[in-house]
């Protein structure tokens, strides 16, 4: 892969094109990073307002019909359900990995097989999560590990 920038200072915007022979796994995830960079979500927190960048979310769990983002900072809640989330998320490189949880996987440090065909997921701050049978292949597929 060769990177070329072209700066113009009379551009308006930032315009990145991907040249490519076909569009690939790889293509997707590096597409995905690219739209990540500067996107945000608004949470709540001490009840302030907040707004986190995309790529400083861990994971986000529902608990007693409640979402919670994690990131390394701390813990937000949010009004959005998880499935608005997972919808909302999955361009840019979050996955669902069991009934109430997504993960982030640009923050994922390793994945091991774990009980019963589940997966132990490590996160880059060390904290770990399960990932259900159910959700296990798909995040496999992704991640280009099976």
């Amino acid at each position: 892969m060769r990177i070329q920038i072209e700066i113009q200072e009379e551009a308006p915007e930032t315009v990145v094109t991907i040249r490519c022979r076909e569009r690939t796994p790889y293509i997707e995830k590096l597409v995905a990073a690219l739209r990540m960079t500067d996107r945000q979500i608004v949470a709540m927190r001490c009840g302030a307002a907040v707004s986190l960048h995309l790529e400083a979310i861990l994971y986000i769990e529902s608990v007693d019909g409640k979402c919670f983002i994690y990131t390394a900072d701390g813990v937000y809640e949010t009004r959005l359900k998880l499935y608005e989330l997972e919808r909302q998320l999955e361009p840019y490189l979050f996955m669902r990995i069991h009934k109430s949880g997504i993960v982030n996987l640009k923050n994922i440090e390793s994945i091991r097989a774990y009980i019963d065909r589940r997966l132990l997921i490590t996160l880059n701050n060390g904290e770990q999560l399960i990932a259900s049978r159910r959700y296990a292949d798909d995040i496999k597929v992704l991640l280009g590990v099976k």
